[in-house]
């Protein structure tokens, strides 16, 4: 297809600029939400949503999970194919005939081309560069401490300097440590008398005595130029490899946290304030309003227990709705959204619940009731199953941190939470970036002895590496790092402060 003309009066030239309908996939982006869907199924979507013919798909068996928003529909197949091909071991790569679209499997043809001296070569070029080699990998747990190194002896034989990379480890993960090797950047470019057949994908056989290109190359790009006197010439850019396009985009979808806690074990402690409640439900589109929430631009989420209220409520202020005889009666919301008529009249707050359905929403109405505004400082009247399971924390008050040990009397941060739940009968996640996805959010002016407390050590933004177990009196249990034991520690210490990123609820 012709993308660009131009014309020339100095000349009398037209000159066209054409690519092949594939170029078509990477200006056009899409919205989608994958969950568990065949990869070839996704391809299919992708063609058929943008009016494209579909020609052969290979088949995977591999299911994806992703969220594409405002991605081309070319990286969202490849990235989709990316995935798969670490379970088949198969490169892909969309073509484009004068019809259909297909993906196929890249380099597995080789053309019955050679490109040589004197004959069809025009010339070649070839450069090498170290500038990203890696040929030595140290694994280091969160806080530094080596877990593992390994040296690529050929790429250290080629270059004759260590190039090393670090790789911080979370707790409870493996590190696939080969895949890290960088050997040195090879690039190559040849241009030769034209052959419509020459392209990407495709192998080609060079015999260049200069540059040393000789033997079998892999075409990564193809550009095929026709001139007014009718010379037709072609500009490859090979590879040594057979290198897929690796893509990596999209998004993991925002996970719907799960949990049946209605607010404070008790009465949260604040201001009590008249109200009146209403509903509302989120959209499934993200193209329309009321599918994000205003604090953030996140996805509304109905079991993270949230609502719209006034601005005179700062968001992530927590309220608990006193509304006898509903559902929501004695929960507790965190204000994440605002609306055209949440408004504060004559001393009523207007609150917006965010409920999971219209019938939900229908059936709750508009009711009259009370919200108790939380000043921070948490709730009252805390219940006997915290206490027991601080006792139990406090019971291994002293055994010695062990990287991936889940007791009973050794643990990692993780393992100690996980192991302190388990005993009064509940199960959560294993790991703590993990443990900090589930559970119920809250504020750090709101703990209650029992909650779990998480911090990162690359700071307030960075990823959770760490969790302890919040006891009271702004102190927290845990079991530290490599050289240390289980130990009380202040949230109010320097390293804490500046590295505390969230706290969850369990109970």
């Amino acid at each position: 297809m012709i993308i660009n003309r131009s014309k020339d009066s100095s000349n009398n030239s037209i000159s066209f600029v054409s690519k092949d309908m594939g170029f078509l996939l990477t200006q056009s982006e899409v919205s989608y939400n994958f969950k568990d869907k065949l990869v070839e199924d996704i391809a299919k979507q992708v063609f058929n949503d943008n009016k494209l013919a579909i020609g052969n798909i290979p088949k995977t068996g591999v299911k994806y999970t992703k969220m594409f928003i405002g991605v081309t529909g070319y990286d969202t197949i490849m990235s989709a194919y990316t995935e798969a091909s670490k379970t088949t071991k198969k490169k892909y790569m969309i073509e484009a005939t004068v019809d259909k679209f297909n993906v196929i499997e890249k380099g597995t043809v080789t053309l019955n081309v050679m490109f040589e001296e004197g004959s069809n070569l025009i010339n070649t070029s070839f450069s090498e560069s170290m500038e990203n080699v890696k040929n030595k990998v140290l694994v280091v747990d969160q806080y530094g401490n080596k877990i593992s190194e390994k040296v690529n002896d050929k790429i250290f034989k080629d270059v004759g300097v260590i190039m090393q990379k670090v790789i911080q480890q979370q707790e409870n993960q493996t590190t696939d440590i080969d895949s890290e090797f960088k050997g040195i950047e090879q690039t190559c470019n040849l241009k030769g008398y034209g052959d419509v057949s020459c392209i990407t994908g495709r192998g080609v056989k060079v015999k260049d005595s200069y540059t040393g290109l000789v033997g079998l190359f892999y075409i990564d790009t193809d550009k095929h130029n026709w001139d007014s006197s009718g010379n037709y010439e072609i500009d490859l850019d090979l590879n040594f490899q057979n290198i897929m396009d690796e893509k990596t985009a999209g998004q993991d979808e925002q996970k719907e946290e799960s949990s049946d806690f209605s607010g404070g074990e008790g009465t949260l402690n604040g201001k009590e304030v008249k109200a009146e409640f209403t509903a509302y439900y989120p959209s499934n589109n993200p193209m329309e309003g009321g599918y994000y929430q205003a604090m953030d631009n996140k996805r509304l989420v109905p079991s993270n227990n949230t609502c719209a209220a006034p601005s005179k409520l700062k968001f992530k202020t927590q309220i608990q709705a006193k509304c006898p005889g509903t559902k929501i009666d004695g929960k507790t919301y965190t204000v994440t959204d605002r609306g055209g008529a949440i408004k504060v009249t004559n001393g009523v707050y207007k609150i917006d619940i965010l409920m999971s359905s219209k019938e939900e929403c229908y059936n709750f109405g508009r009711r009259k009731g009370t919200i108790i505004i939380g000043d921070g400082t948490g709730y009252t009247n805390a219940t006997g199953k915290a206490k027991e399971l601080i006792s139990i924390a406090k019971s291994k008050l002293g055994c010695k941190y062990v990287w991936g040990a889940t007791g009973p009397n050794t643990f990692d941060c993780s393992g100690f939470t996980q192991w302190c739940y388990k005993k009064i009968g509940i199960n959560i996640p294993r790991v703590s970036r993990d443990q900090g996805k589930a559970g119920k959010a809250v504020s750090k002016g709101s703990l209650q002895p029992g909650d779990l407390v998480f911090f990162s050590s690359k700071g307030a933004n960075g990823a959770i590496d760490h969790v302890g177990m919040f006891v009271g009196d702004g102190e927290f249990i845990h079991s530290p790092h490599t050289g240390d034991v289980v130990k009380i520690s202040k949230l109010s210490g320097s390293y804490y402060t500046k590295n505390y990123v969230t706290a969850k609820r369990f109970l």
